[in-house]
């Protein structure tokens, strides 16, 4: 009788111990959720996003919603806003919500159109930080702001380099280049056929876009200029030439090019396409950015769960480029960003941007 009550003793700490692994396993490990629930006259749908290292927050009242979307590792902790501060003047209302483990901005609202704090009059809790200012020309470039951005900015024959550190003119083409589809940006590289040949190709340049030193891939095989880039792993860069059928890996750090199988990137492997089937599904693994900014008869938003915020009352012409929370784009030859922590801050002008601004910029941060 003691062995069976010992036995049974047994199977219930048992159950415990692994009850209490499997609880600790789930709240200590990232995983997606959901939940809502409401402060004051808002409903708060809240979200946790494993696949994209983010939460959503749709805060709602009447027709208005409000939605944010931050960059954070998970919390073990749910419903993480705890007040919602409200500001009015007459219709238009801006809320600000607050959060002992997350970041929050204001947004506002007004006839049922949400925006960004930074087009209205209202005044928040909210301080919007600030950028030094620069107030100065290199060749035919206006610096307002900086910051820590560096700047590749095409001229035709080459780049203005634009950083902190220094301002440089990289010389890489024999005559003038109008039009440059071809190139591709990893990290703080900037990798661009040789434009001085015509139809193919059998060298790039390597760019590093923090001090302009300039490295030389060579390729073995002649490569049109009919291409298209598909996508970077680790240390290298994918391309597919149309003309010719055939894929090439490009790695940055050996300064070497191969030609390999048709191939594309799926959850970080690997895996055999035909040729065939890469052109006729449009495959890629090009870098996704999970902030969707979209440009609208010239108004530019940023979209979350399909809805609308508007973050510039610039007509706007082009979004240059998305990191992470901050887009860069143009009005006319002004170039902007926004961000969730600076609103919208003019950066650069350029007079020739008014009448080309394809592949004309590129940013590393």
């Amino acid at each position: 009788m003691l062995k069976k009550n010992n036995k049974k003793l047994i199977i219930f700490i048992s159950v415990i111990v692994i009850s209490f692994i499997v609880f600790l396993f789930f709240m200590l490990n990232s995983h997606s959720y959901e939940t809502t629930y409401n402060i004051k006259d808002f409903k708060i749908e809240e979200k946790y996003l494993k696949e994209k290292d983010s939460y959503e927050f749709l805060i709602k009242k009447g027709n208005i919603v409000y939605p944010y979307i931050i960059l954070n590792n998970y919390l073990r902790e749910r419903n993480l806003i705890n007040d919602i501060k409200v500001y009015t003047d007459k219709d238009e209302v801006c809320i600000l919500p607050e959060s002992d483990a997350l970041s929050f901005y204001p947004l506002c609202s007004l006839n049922e159109e949400v925006y960004s704090a930074n087009l209205s009059n209202i005044k928040t809790a909210f301080q919007y930080k600030k950028l030094s200012k620069d107030n100065r020309k290199y060749k035919d470039i206006t610096i307002n702001t900086i910051a820590d951005f560096s700047f590749l900015l095409f001229n035709y024959k080459g780049f203005y380099l634009i950083n902190q550190d220094k301002t440089n003119n990289i010389n890489l083409f024999k005559q003038d280049v109008y039009k440059m589809d071809l190139i591709y940006q990893k990290d703080n590289y900037l990798l661009i056929p040789d434009y001085n040949q015509e139809f193919y190709f059998n060298k790039f340049y390597l760019i590093n876009m923090l001090n302009g030193k300039i490295k030389e891939v060579d390729s073995e095989s002649d490569i049109s200029f009919d291409s298209v880039f598909l996508g970077d792993y680790k240390n290298k860069v994918y391309l597919l030439d149309q003309k010719e059928e055939q894929e090439y890996s490009i790695d940055l750090k050996k300064l070497k090019i191969k030609n390999i199988d048709f191939q594309i990137l799926e959850n970080n492997k690997f895996i055999k396409k035909s040729y065939k089937e890469i052109v006729r599904d449009h495959l890629n693994f090009l870098p996704q950015n999970i902030f969707d900014y979209r440009l609208e008869n010239n108004t530019l938003y940023l979209v979350i769960e399909g809805t609308k915020v508007k973050i510039s009352n610039k007509k706007v012409d082009k979004i240059v480029e998305i990191i992470d929370d901050t887009v860069f784009y143009l009005e006319g030859d002004k170039l902007y960003l926004y961000a969730k922590d600076y609103g919208e801050i003019l950066l650069l002008s350029n007079f020739e941007w008014n009448f080309n601004n394809n592949n004309m910029i590129f940013i590393y941060q």
